[in-house]
């Protein structure tokens, strides 16, 4: 009897264990997805030509001892419709695959749901290179996140919207 009782008290916290790391893994999981502005700045002082778009995200959050500071790698893909000048013309777009570090960075003293984001990524889509953003988030709760952000692309500038949930 007292061997059963050690083996069931060995497999039940066995059992508390794995369940408790497969619960923390799948909590540091996400996606998400953002409706996005483009522009292309003219270097020779032509017309600037835009275009909407959408981004469609996942990522992984590490576990990390600095408080309040949230540190993920992203892994996504952007497309934007065609971009078009003010004369109407245009039938280019640009999309591709990503990969970003984050840096997000709550704000308790002003809010505890409110939070500055920094990113650095390489886009190896038709707007290939690196790209830095900045932005600012909001927490509607542990699964829903809401973000704003300003993404500076090499031939692109981003203003993009966006949502992410936990798992």
């Amino acid at each position: 009897m007292k061997k059963y009782l050690i083996a069931t008290a060995i497999s039940a916290a066995t059992i508390t264990t794995v369940s408790a790391e497969e619960n923390t893994l799948r909590n540091a999981f996400y996606v998400g997805g953002a409706v996005n502005h483009n522009v292309i700045d003219s270097p020779f002082g032509g017309d600037e030509l835009d275009a909407n778009g959408y981004s469609l995200f996942g990522g992984y959050k590490f576990d990390n001892s600095v408080a309040d500071l949230m540190t993920a790698v992203e892994f996504g893909y952007s497309d934007t419709g065609d971009f078009y000048n003010s004369n109407g013309n245009g039938d280019e777009d640009i999309n591709g695959v990503w990969v970003a570090a984050v840096a997000e960075k709550y704000l308790p003293e002003i809010d505890p749901r409110l939070s500055v984001i920094g990113r650095g990524g390489l886009d190896l889509g038709d707007d290939d290179g690196i790209f830095l953003g900045a932005g600012a988030g909001f927490k509607v709760n542990e699964q829903v996140g809401l973000r704003a952000e300003f993404i500076n692309k090499d031939a692109s500038s981003v203003y993009q919207v966006g949502a992410l949930f936990h798992f």
